[in-house]
């Protein structure tokens, strides 16, 4: 007859169970280093890049997949929210596919303030997201090895692009306020000043100077949004 000893048998099922349990997953070691390789993939890239982990590289991750899901979560609310204002800005006469005449922009000066109070919306809901990212991040637990890491990847795809948004919008906003100036002046000296299309004539030699005085204003912000607009391509694409 064999005789065991309750607690030995006990302290020997919990081993079995410490065993079984550490074999049914990777360990946290194994799970940081996956996804270090993954995030390091996306950093030497050059230009902004989102990779998308293939099933079973997801489930390497374990918990860390998450850290990653904070990351493309945003740059797709990012995405919606900027591509339904363009496309607001698009009814609204103003945009690449054809831009208004400044003898337009008179006419419609309401459009002007329209597009002014989507700018405020949309600048205001980024910076709203953005803080509700940050607060998911500052909760991420990650050692220091993982953390420069992952540093990286976030101001590579999220640091550069808002960024870009950001800096394009303010060109913007300055070149609406112009813009106001402009048409205000023009629709307060009707007597003296005629436009047609973009070309303003002015019956007087002051309210020449004044006017060309908001004109070059104009297309001075105008230049500064197209700037910011092709430095923000080129710092998503590497250049």
């Amino acid at each position: 007859m064999i005789i065991v000893n309750r607690r030995v048998a006990n302290l020997a099922a919990l081993v079995v169970l410490a065993i079984g349990l550490c074999s049914c997953g990777d360990s946290e070691a194994d799970q940081r280093k996956a996804f270090i390789k993954f995030l390091q993939e996306i950093n030497n890239r050059s230009g902004v890049h989102f990779l998308i982990p293939k099933p079973e590289e997801e489930k390497a991750f374990g918990d860390y997949a998450r850290h990653y899901a904070i990351i493309t979560d945003f740059s797709n609310d990012l995405r919606v929210t900027s591509g339904d204002f363009a496309e607001r800005l698009k009814k609204l006469g103003f945009g690449p596919a054809g831009q208004r005449t400044i003898e337009q922009m008179a006419a419609h000066r309401q459009d002007i303030l329209v597009a002014k109070d989507e700018l405020d919306k949309i600048q205001q809901a980024i910076e709203t997201r953005l803080a509700k990212l940050n607060s998911e991040r500052s909760a991420l637990k990650q050692p220091d090895d993982l953390k420069a890491v992952y540093n990286t990847t976030f101001d590579k795809l999220v640091t550069a692009p808002t960024q870009a948004i950001e800096d394009s919008n303010k060109a913007l906003a300055e070149g609406i306020r112009v813009s106001i100036q402009l048409v205000d002046y023009i629709n307060g000296h009707s007597g003296t000043v005629a436009v047609s299309g973009s070309q303003i004539r002015a019956r007087d030699a002051q309210t020449l100077a004044e006017v060309n005085a908001l004109l070059k204003a104009h297309q001075e912000a105008a230049k500064r949004f197209q700037d910011a607009q092709r430095n923000g391509e080129r710092a998503l694409q590497g250049g």
